[in-house]
Protein backbone atom coordinates (compact mmCIF):
# COMPACT_ATOMS: atom_id res chain seq x y z
CA UNK A 1 0.00 0.00 0.00
CA UNK A 2 1.58 3.67 -0.98
CA UNK A 3 0.57 6.48 1.56
CA UNK A 4 1.81 9.67 0.34
CA UNK A 5 0.57 13.46 0.71
CA UNK A 6 -2.28 14.96 -0.82
CA UNK A 7 -1.62 17.85 -2.81
CA UNK A 8 -3.89 20.78 -1.87
CA UNK A 9 -3.34 24.38 -2.11
CA UNK A 10 -4.40 25.35 1.33
CA UNK A 11 -1.99 25.97 4.03
CA UNK A 12 -4.65 25.41 6.97
CA UNK A 13 -4.57 21.31 6.46
CA UNK A 14 -2.26 18.86 5.62
CA UNK A 15 -3.58 15.28 4.03
CA UNK A 16 -2.59 12.08 3.87
CA UNK A 17 -3.48 9.03 1.77
CA UNK A 18 -3.17 5.83 -0.23
CA UNK A 19 -4.42 5.41 -3.65
CA UNK A 20 -7.28 3.82 -2.38
CA UNK A 21 -9.88 4.13 1.06
CA UNK A 22 -8.86 1.74 2.62
CA UNK A 23 -10.76 -0.87 4.48
CA UNK A 24 -10.56 -1.74 8.52
CA UNK A 25 -8.66 -5.48 7.22
CA UNK A 26 -5.94 -2.85 5.41
CA UNK A 27 -5.13 -0.83 8.87
CA UNK A 28 -3.20 -2.01 11.96
CA UNK A 29 -2.12 -0.33 14.78
CA UNK A 30 0.99 -0.42 17.20
CA UNK A 31 0.14 0.95 20.74
CA UNK A 32 3.28 1.82 22.69
CA UNK A 33 2.12 4.02 24.95
CA UNK A 34 5.97 4.88 26.42
CA UNK A 35 7.25 4.63 22.93
CA UNK A 36 4.77 6.79 21.46
CA UNK A 37 4.37 9.42 23.97
CA UNK A 38 5.06 12.75 23.98
CA UNK A 39 8.47 13.76 24.80
CA UNK A 40 8.52 16.22 28.35
CA UNK A 41 10.41 19.23 28.90
CA UNK A 42 10.31 21.48 31.99
CA UNK A 43 9.54 24.83 30.34
CA UNK A 44 6.48 22.85 28.22
CA UNK A 45 5.27 21.11 30.78
CA UNK A 46 5.30 24.67 33.22
CA UNK A 47 3.30 25.77 30.19
CA UNK A 48 0.60 23.02 29.92
CA UNK A 49 -0.25 23.73 33.61
CA UNK A 50 -0.34 27.41 33.50
CA UNK A 51 -3.18 27.05 30.35
CA UNK A 52 -4.81 24.57 32.17
CA UNK A 53 -4.93 26.15 35.51
CA UNK A 54 -6.35 29.79 33.23
CA UNK A 55 -9.17 27.30 31.37
CA UNK A 56 -10.04 25.44 34.36
CA UNK A 57 -10.09 29.18 36.31
CA UNK A 58 -12.61 30.54 33.40
CA UNK A 59 -14.76 27.47 32.89
CA UNK A 60 -14.92 25.75 36.44
CA UNK A 61 -16.77 22.46 35.03
CA UNK A 62 -13.41 21.37 32.56
CA UNK A 63 -12.25 18.04 33.28
CA UNK A 64 -9.07 16.45 31.96
CA UNK A 65 -9.61 13.00 30.27
CA UNK A 66 -7.19 10.69 28.52
CA UNK A 67 -6.91 10.36 24.62
CA UNK A 68 -5.19 8.01 22.04
CA UNK A 69 -2.20 10.28 20.52
CA UNK A 70 -0.86 9.65 16.88
CA UNK A 71 2.44 9.19 17.12
CA UNK A 72 3.08 8.70 13.06
CA UNK A 73 2.31 5.70 10.67
CA UNK A 74 4.10 3.31 8.36
CA UNK A 75 3.78 0.66 5.42
CA UNK A 76 4.01 -2.35 6.63
CA UNK A 77 3.54 -5.73 4.60
CA UNK A 78 0.84 -3.93 2.47
CA UNK A 79 -0.87 -2.45 5.29
CA UNK A 80 -1.19 0.91 6.86
CA UNK A 81 0.09 0.82 10.50
CA UNK A 82 -0.77 4.06 13.01
CA UNK A 83 1.65 4.06 15.77
CA UNK A 84 -0.72 5.12 18.48
CA UNK A 85 0.09 6.28 22.25
CA UNK A 86 -1.98 7.92 24.98
CA UNK A 87 -1.98 12.00 26.11
CA UNK A 88 -4.74 13.75 27.97
CA UNK A 89 -6.98 16.96 27.07
CA UNK A 90 -4.47 19.05 29.00
CA UNK A 91 -1.99 18.45 27.23
CA UNK A 92 -3.77 19.08 24.75
CA UNK A 93 -4.78 23.02 25.50
CA UNK A 94 -1.33 23.65 26.59
CA UNK A 95 0.55 22.11 23.33
CA UNK A 96 -1.54 22.35 19.83
CA UNK A 97 -4.42 24.42 21.55
CA UNK A 98 -1.89 27.01 22.82
CA UNK A 99 -1.48 30.21 21.09
CA UNK A 100 2.47 29.90 21.30
CA UNK A 101 1.66 26.05 19.62
CA UNK A 102 4.93 27.03 16.47
CA UNK A 103 7.41 27.72 19.64
CA UNK A 104 6.55 24.14 20.93
CA UNK A 105 6.98 22.28 17.21
CA UNK A 106 10.04 24.79 16.98
CA UNK A 107 11.66 23.27 20.23
CA UNK A 108 10.55 19.66 19.46
CA UNK A 109 12.08 20.18 15.66
CA UNK A 110 15.65 21.33 17.58
CA UNK A 111 15.49 18.77 20.35
CA UNK A 112 14.57 15.99 18.28
CA UNK A 113 14.25 16.51 15.07
CA UNK A 114 10.41 16.08 15.16
CA UNK A 115 8.39 19.05 15.18
CA UNK A 116 5.48 16.71 17.11
CA UNK A 117 7.69 15.44 19.70
CA UNK A 118 6.17 17.55 22.19
CA UNK A 119 2.20 17.93 20.93
CA UNK A 120 -0.37 16.21 22.63
CA UNK A 121 -2.04 15.09 18.97
CA UNK A 122 -4.84 13.44 20.10
CA UNK A 123 -6.13 11.34 17.50
CA UNK A 124 -9.41 13.07 15.92
CA UNK A 125 -12.18 11.15 14.14
CA UNK A 126 -14.09 12.82 11.63
CA UNK A 127 -17.02 11.15 8.85
CA UNK A 128 -18.11 12.25 5.55
CA UNK A 129 -21.76 10.67 5.45
CA UNK A 130 -23.36 10.20 2.58
CA UNK A 131 -27.39 8.82 2.75
CA UNK A 132 -29.11 6.37 0.44
CA UNK A 133 -30.76 9.11 -1.62
CA UNK A 134 -27.13 11.17 -1.90
CA UNK A 135 -27.44 13.99 0.55
CA UNK A 136 -24.06 14.36 2.24
CA UNK A 137 -24.73 14.98 6.17
CA UNK A 138 -23.00 18.36 7.60
CA UNK A 139 -23.95 19.88 10.81
CA UNK A 140 -23.41 23.28 12.66
CA UNK A 141 -21.31 23.47 15.72
CA UNK A 142 -22.57 24.55 18.86
CA UNK A 143 -21.35 28.12 19.92
CA UNK A 144 -19.87 26.88 23.00
CA UNK A 145 -17.38 24.25 21.65
CA UNK A 146 -14.24 25.19 22.13
CA UNK A 147 -12.84 25.15 18.65
CA UNK A 148 -14.57 26.39 15.57
CA UNK A 149 -17.90 27.72 17.48
CA UNK A 150 -20.72 27.88 14.93
CA UNK A 151 -18.71 26.40 11.88
CA UNK A 152 -20.21 23.91 9.35
CA UNK A 153 -18.61 20.32 10.23
CA UNK A 154 -18.37 16.80 9.14
CA UNK A 155 -19.79 14.42 12.02
CA UNK A 156 -16.99 13.38 14.32
CA UNK A 157 -14.90 13.43 17.79
CA UNK A 158 -12.73 11.39 19.36
CA UNK A 159 -12.45 7.41 20.13
CA UNK A 160 -12.04 7.10 23.78
CA UNK A 161 -9.48 4.68 25.72
CA UNK A 162 -11.32 4.28 28.92
CA UNK A 163 -14.05 2.24 26.89
CA UNK A 164 -10.92 -0.29 26.54
CA UNK A 165 -8.46 0.44 28.35
CA UNK A 166 -7.49 0.46 32.31
CA UNK A 167 -4.97 3.53 31.83
CA UNK A 168 -3.10 2.67 35.30
CA UNK A 169 -2.40 -0.88 33.98
CA UNK A 170 -2.55 -0.24 30.21
CA UNK A 171 -4.36 -3.41 29.93
CA UNK A 172 -7.60 -4.39 28.20
CA UNK A 173 -10.49 -4.69 29.91
CA UNK A 174 -12.17 -8.06 29.41
CA UNK A 175 -9.07 -8.78 26.46
CA UNK A 176 -6.03 -10.18 27.17
CA UNK A 177 -2.59 -7.97 26.41
CA UNK A 178 -2.03 -10.66 22.96
CA UNK A 179 -5.22 -8.26 21.81
CA UNK A 180 -4.23 -4.88 22.88
CA UNK A 181 -3.58 -3.79 19.45
CA UNK A 182 -6.73 -5.02 17.83
CA UNK A 183 -8.83 -3.61 20.54
CA UNK A 184 -7.56 0.04 20.45
CA UNK A 185 -7.90 -0.31 16.67
CA UNK A 186 -11.04 -1.05 16.94
CA UNK A 187 -12.32 1.58 19.46
CA UNK A 188 -10.60 3.79 17.10
CA UNK A 189 -11.96 2.70 13.99
CA UNK A 190 -16.03 2.05 15.45
CA UNK A 191 -15.82 5.64 16.91
CA UNK A 192 -16.61 6.54 13.72
CA UNK A 193 -19.96 5.33 13.63
CA UNK A 194 -20.37 5.96 17.43
CA UNK A 195 -20.09 9.68 16.70
CA UNK A 196 -22.61 9.47 13.90
CA UNK A 197 -24.89 8.14 15.63
CA UNK A 198 -24.06 10.38 19.18
CA UNK A 199 -24.33 13.66 17.19
CA UNK A 200 -27.14 12.93 14.15
CA UNK A 201 -29.10 10.36 16.02
CA UNK A 202 -28.50 7.74 12.88
CA UNK A 203 -28.59 3.99 14.34
CA UNK A 204 -25.14 2.29 13.68
CA UNK A 205 -26.84 -0.53 12.14
CA UNK A 206 -27.73 1.82 9.34
CA UNK A 207 -24.12 3.06 8.79
CA UNK A 208 -22.28 0.71 6.54
CA UNK A 209 -19.37 0.42 4.08
CA UNK A 210 -16.48 2.20 6.66
CA UNK A 211 -14.00 3.30 4.60
CA UNK A 212 -10.53 5.38 6.34
CA UNK A 213 -10.24 7.88 3.43
CA UNK A 214 -7.00 9.03 5.08
CA UNK A 215 -5.26 11.21 7.53
CA UNK A 216 -5.55 14.85 8.14
CA UNK A 217 -3.32 17.08 10.12
CA UNK A 218 -5.16 20.75 11.12
CA UNK A 219 -1.83 23.15 11.05
CA UNK A 220 -4.25 25.91 12.49
CA UNK A 221 -3.90 23.23 15.64
CA UNK A 222 -0.56 22.26 15.49
CA UNK A 223 -0.70 19.69 13.40
CA UNK A 224 -3.48 18.30 15.08
CA UNK A 225 -4.51 14.79 13.88
CA UNK A 226 -7.99 12.89 12.35
CA UNK A 227 -8.16 9.59 10.82
CA UNK A 228 -11.12 11.10 8.04
CA UNK A 229 -14.06 8.35 7.42
CA UNK A 230 -16.04 7.75 4.45
CA UNK A 231 -19.53 6.05 5.38
CA UNK A 232 -23.13 5.16 3.51
CA UNK A 233 -26.03 5.51 5.53
CA UNK A 234 -28.63 3.15 4.80
CA UNK A 235 -31.35 6.05 5.49
CA UNK A 236 -32.65 8.75 3.34
CA UNK A 237 -32.22 12.09 3.70
CA UNK A 238 -35.70 12.68 5.05
CA UNK A 239 -35.32 9.88 7.48
CA UNK A 240 -31.94 11.11 9.07
CA UNK A 241 -33.48 14.77 9.42
CA UNK A 242 -36.14 13.18 11.30
CA UNK A 243 -33.74 10.95 13.63
CA UNK A 244 -31.48 14.58 13.92
CA UNK A 245 -34.83 16.49 15.22
CA UNK A 246 -35.60 13.96 17.46
CA UNK A 247 -33.27 14.75 19.26
CA UNK A 248 -32.52 11.66 21.22
CA UNK A 249 -28.86 11.42 20.42
CA UNK A 250 -26.51 11.77 23.71
CA UNK A 251 -24.52 14.43 22.14
CA UNK A 252 -27.31 16.89 20.64
CA UNK A 253 -26.18 19.86 22.57
CA UNK A 254 -23.10 20.03 20.77
CA UNK A 255 -24.14 20.79 17.18
CA UNK A 256 -27.28 23.55 16.60
CA UNK A 257 -28.50 22.31 13.23
CA UNK A 258 -28.04 19.67 10.42
CA UNK A 259 -27.77 20.01 6.83
CA UNK A 260 -28.47 18.31 3.90
CA UNK A 261 -26.80 18.87 1.04
CA UNK A 262 -28.59 17.84 -2.68
CA UNK A 263 -26.15 15.85 -5.16
CA UNK A 264 -25.77 19.10 -7.31
CA UNK A 265 -24.64 21.24 -4.38
CA UNK A 266 -22.32 18.45 -3.86
CA UNK A 267 -21.15 18.09 -7.17
CA UNK A 268 -20.55 21.72 -7.16
CA UNK A 269 -18.32 21.99 -3.88
CA UNK A 270 -14.71 21.12 -5.88
CA UNK A 271 -15.11 24.12 -7.77
CA UNK A 272 -14.36 26.02 -4.45
CA UNK A 273 -12.19 23.84 -3.07
CA UNK A 274 -9.71 24.56 -5.48
CA UNK A 275 -8.23 27.61 -6.52
CA UNK A 276 -10.00 28.69 -10.16
CA UNK A 277 -8.15 27.97 -13.35
CA UNK A 278 -6.27 30.41 -15.19
CA UNK A 279 -9.08 30.66 -17.86
CA UNK A 280 -11.51 32.63 -15.39
CA UNK A 281 -13.64 33.89 -18.22
CA UNK A 282 -14.46 30.47 -18.77
CA UNK A 283 -16.22 29.97 -15.26
CA UNK A 284 -18.14 33.21 -15.70
CA UNK A 285 -19.46 31.64 -18.99
CA UNK A 286 -20.29 28.63 -17.46
CA UNK A 287 -22.01 30.06 -14.83
CA UNK A 288 -24.45 32.49 -16.70
CA UNK A 289 -25.71 29.84 -18.28
CA UNK A 290 -26.95 28.19 -15.10
CA UNK A 291 -30.84 28.31 -14.71
CA UNK A 292 -32.34 29.60 -11.47
CA UNK A 293 -32.00 26.41 -9.65
CA UNK A 294 -28.45 25.55 -10.64
CA UNK A 295 -26.94 29.09 -9.18
CA UNK A 296 -28.83 28.13 -6.12
CA UNK A 297 -26.75 25.14 -5.69
CA UNK A 298 -23.85 26.82 -6.65
CA UNK A 299 -23.91 29.45 -3.70
CA UNK A 300 -24.90 26.80 -1.00
CA UNK A 301 -21.56 25.37 -2.39
CA UNK A 302 -19.82 28.52 -2.05
CA UNK A 303 -21.13 28.53 1.45
CA UNK A 304 -20.42 25.64 2.44
CA UNK A 305 -16.82 26.05 2.02
CA UNK A 306 -16.66 29.75 3.49
CA UNK A 307 -18.40 28.34 6.57
CA UNK A 308 -16.43 25.21 6.50
CA UNK A 309 -13.73 24.40 9.66
CA UNK A 310 -9.90 23.45 8.11
CA UNK A 311 -11.42 19.55 9.14
CA UNK A 312 -14.83 19.71 6.39
CA UNK A 313 -12.93 21.45 3.76
CA UNK A 314 -9.81 18.36 4.43
CA UNK A 315 -12.72 15.54 4.67
CA UNK A 316 -13.94 16.48 1.76
CA UNK A 317 -11.02 16.94 -0.73
CA UNK A 318 -9.77 13.34 0.82
CA UNK A 319 -13.42 12.28 -0.45
CA UNK A 320 -12.75 13.78 -3.62
CA UNK A 321 -9.38 12.50 -3.75
CA UNK A 322 -11.48 8.66 -3.99
CA UNK A 323 -13.89 10.09 -6.32
CA UNK A 324 -16.32 9.67 -3.77
CA UNK A 325 -17.97 12.52 -4.25
CA UNK A 326 -19.82 13.81 -7.83
CA UNK A 327 -18.06 16.78 -9.20
CA UNK A 328 -20.48 17.57 -12.60
CA UNK A 329 -24.33 18.38 -12.55
CA UNK A 330 -26.84 17.09 -14.77
CA UNK A 331 -28.14 19.37 -17.75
Amino acid sequence: MSIERVKWWEEQVQLVSSHTPVTHTQVTAKFEPSKFARRSSLDVEQQINKVWEAKCAQNPRLYNGDKFRLAGWNNEEGKWVLHIGLTCYKDLCGTNLAQNYRWIQEKGTKDFGNMQAYMSDPIGVGVVVMTCDGFMVVVRRAGWTGEYPGALDRPGGHPEPDRVLNIDSTSTLGHSSSTLNDVVLKEVWSSAAQEVEDEVGIPKEQLRDITLLGVLLNMEAGGRPSLEFFIRCGLSSSEVKEAYERGCQSEAEETTSLHLLPPPTVALISKFLYPPPPTVNCVASESSKCRKEGKEREREAKWVVEEATPALKGALILALHHHLLPTTTST
